[in-house]
């Protein structure tokens, strides 16, 4: 699923594969938190950011250079 197909209709087992392909994937993180700055669903991109925050301990750089 796409990350804006996700924010536009995902649900909880969506949600759920998401944070599992992050925590393999730390480009996808990259990826979502650019999506984040722009994407209009305000409350997923918030749910994506608290989501990366924890799983990287940063929702700014992942701990790594962008």
């Amino acid at each position: 699923m796409a990350i804006d197909s996700l924010f536009e209709r995902g649900v909880r087992g969506d949600w759920e594969e998401f944070v599992a392909a992050l925590r393999k994937d730390p480009q996808l993180a990259r990826d979502t938190l650019k999506m984040c700055e722009h994407h209009a669903n305000f409350e997923s991109a918030n749910l994506a950011r608290v989501l990366i925050r924890h799983i990287y301990r940063s929702d700014v750089d992942l701990g790594l250079e962008l």
